[in-house]
């Protein structure tokens, strides 16, 4: 797996991030870690009311960085630039404990995400500045990977 070709589809989507381009971003992040949340389960009722709980307040969060209405930064720049690190890191781990092709699988969600774009390879933002599926769009099909 390379990262170069997902960096390279941000850098294509905001050449000059902004503050703004930041906290949608955070709030996309949190979506992807509130859809994970909804999708795990437990025989444990406490458990699972913490995860219920956690994927709400996840959800919530995102739905409002990327509105405009929350806004979020950066204490420590190199304890942040640890965790996403250590996020790519482990989520790559827990693929590879549910016997999932990760590295397969983040290849077809990218080029899924390439076909956001437009018909001249520019990224379609919505009012909110978050990246469209744009006339190109087509979804990534990961049932090979499971």
């Amino acid at each position: 797996m390379s990262t170069e070709i997902i960096e390279l589809w941000h850098k294509r989507a905001r050449p000059v991030p902004t503050d703004r381009d930041f906290n949608v971003q955070m709030g996309c992040h949190l979506e992807e870690i509130a859809e994970m949340l909804a999708v795990v389960d437990s025989e444990l009722p406490e458990t699972r009311n913490a995860l219920n709980i956690l994927q709400l307040l996840t959800m919530r969060l995102a739905d409002q960085l990327k509105l405009g209405t929350a806004v979020v930064y950066i204490d420590d720049d190199i304890l942040f630039l640890d965790a996403l690190a250590d996020q790519v890191v482990t989520a790559v781990g827990v693929g590879h404990c549910c016997e999932m092709q990760i590295t397969n699988a983040i290849d077809e969600v990218n080029k899924s995400n390439w076909s956001k774009f437009d018909s001249a390879g520019q990224p379609i933002f919505n009012e909110h500045g978050k990246i469209m599926k744009g006339p190109n769009y087509r979804e990534p099909d990961l049932s090979a990977f499971v």
